[in-house]
């Protein structure tokens, strides 16, 4: 039986190296905040129409599965506090 050459593999890094990389509109940080933007405010009306509002309720009302992200950000910008209530947490607006 004879042997076939089989030249460079689709998977090498001689071939991957090869491939153009288009140039995007956006970077990376920018496409994550435009969409967390809507997300963004629609928390922080909810937390602002329900004070006292718990992470479950919260992502139950949002159709998410955690907003741990969309919360932090808020928190960090100053637009929403949380206190413990005994094991609960509760967030509220400032």
């Amino acid at each position: 039986m004879k042997r076939r050459s089989q030249g460079p593999k689709t998977g090498t890094k001689a071939v991957r190296a090869q491939k153009t990389v288009k140039p995007r509109a956006r970077s990376a940080k920018s496409a994550r905040q435009g969409r967390q933007g809507g997300d963004l405010e629609k928390t922080l009306s909810l937390i602002r129409t329900h004070p006292g509002i718990r992470p479950s309720e919260l992502n139950r009302r949002l159709n998410r599965e955690q907003s741990d992200g969309l919360r932090n950000t808020l928190i960090r910008r100053g637009l929403i506090r949380k206190e413990k209530d005994g094991s609960a947490m509760r967030y509220y607006a400032v």
